[in-house]
């Protein structure tokens, strides 16, 4: 399932009297109101601050990579540096639940990490390289974490999943959501080598 924007998911994962509305996921998004009791993920209910880590972000980064770069990554190469983003909200602390956290702060980290990454779309040889993550500081290695095995292990893209699947095998990385990717037949290969343990389905 897919969604046309971040903030659909984000409302309509909100569980307000013991329902979701995944209308949001297709429609224009407004923030429901009501008791909010969390967010839905899975079988579990995440509180506010999970909520962020584990459907905020990765939605985000999906959405970044793939509906906004593509259209905006040739323009921002182009700028004088730096480029600054503004925001209405100030808090660029994701932990800090006291205040709306601020979406450029998210925007600004996630650039620096994808301009010196081996991968797409600011770098040309973004295919050719399959780069040691572990000299990145820890918040850069979760960003970057989240482009490889969200926006590209899930990408439409059979030659972007396929990436992911072997940078996932390069580093030894451990992602639950391996369990929840179904390889096609491009990919097959590469997703058996990503671990022994693994069951493939078609």
């Amino acid at each position: 399932m897919r969604a046309q924007s971040v903030e659909g998911i984000w409302q309509g994962l909100k569980l307000i009297e013991g329902r979701i509305d995944e209308s949001m996921f297709s429609r224009a998004p407004k923030k429901r109101k009501g008791n909010i009791q969390g967010h839905k993920f899975g079988n579990n209910v995440l509180d506010y601050q999970k909520a962020r880590q584990e459907i905020y972000v990765p939605s985000y980064v999906y959405h970044v990579v793939h509906r906004a770069l593509p259209e905006t990554a040739a323009t921002i190469e182009k700028l004088v540096q730096p480029v600054k983003f503004h925001d209405v909200e100030k808090n660029g602390d994701i932990n800090d639940t006291s205040s709306a956290f601020a979406h450029s702060a998210l925007l600004a980290q996630l650039l620096n990490v994808l301009w010196d990454a081996p991968i797409a779309p600011f770098n040309k040889q973004c295919f050719s390289s399959l780069a040691d993550r572990s000299s990145l500081p820890q918040r850069e290695r979760q960003l970057f974490d989240e482009i490889i095995t969200f926006a590209y292990l899930f990408s439409p893209s059979t030659l972007e999943q396929t990436f992911a699947l072997r940078y996932v095998k390069f580093n030894n990385m451990e992602t639950p959501r391996l369990d929840r990717y179904i390889p096609c037949a491009e990919t097959h290969e590469p997703y058996r080598a990503c671990s022994t343990r693994l069951i493939c389905k078609f």
